[in-house]
């Protein structure tokens, strides 16, 4: 009696497949009208055939099988709907930004950054004085450049040309 039992399972599993089997490209197409998505319906149909073969004894106690795979199907289908609509609830906008922080470190961006400021730092002391007096007035003091040309005593052209020998010397540091 034990190995009946035990064989039964296969057999049962054996008819809901043959059954899935059957109708497969018409579950396919029912699926995908509700879910919309074609991979979505072969999940479900793939959902479909474990849910009916764990289920032991209700194959040959079901009077229309394939009604009941279709059902069994349409179930699974609308659970997925339900599932997906409850995870648009819960959106990244709605969560708060500390938890939305990576707080790990990485390491190698960080040597990296380091060393990249190292080299920017190198340069902008490798500058003339009046260079580094204009980038200092521009980036940290927020003057503009006709207020710097007025401090310095020196036409704003010669400033907006002095920044931009700042940036291709820091430039060439960087590449």
């Amino acid at each position: 009696m034990t190995v009946g039992q035990s064989a039964n399972p296969v057999r049962v599993e054996h008819c809901w497949s043959d059954v899935i089997e059957m109708q497969r490209s018409k579950l396919i197409v029912y699926l995908t009208s509700i879910l919309h998505c074609q991979y979505l319906a072969e999940d479900a149909l793939q959902e479909t055939f474990i849910r009916l073969s764990k289920m032991s004894e209700s194959f040959d106690t079901v009077s229309n099988q394939s009604a009941y795979c279709y059902q069994t199907a349409k179930n699974i289908a609308i659970d997925m709907l339900r599932k997906k609509s409850k995870e648009s609830w819960i959106s990244i906008e709605n969560a708060e930004p500390a938890q939305c922080i990576d707080t790990q470190i990485n390491i190698e961006e960080t040597l990296i950054e380091q060393s990249l400021n190292g080299r920017i730092m190198q340069a902008v002391s490798s500058l003339s004085k009046r260079h580094q007096n204009i980038l200092s007035l521009y980036k940290r003091g927020g003057y503009k450049q006709k207020d710097i040309a007025k401090i310095c005593a020196i036409s704003p052209t010669l400033v907006n040309f002095t920044l931009q020998e700042v940036v291709s010397t820091c430039q060439t540091v960087v590449v």
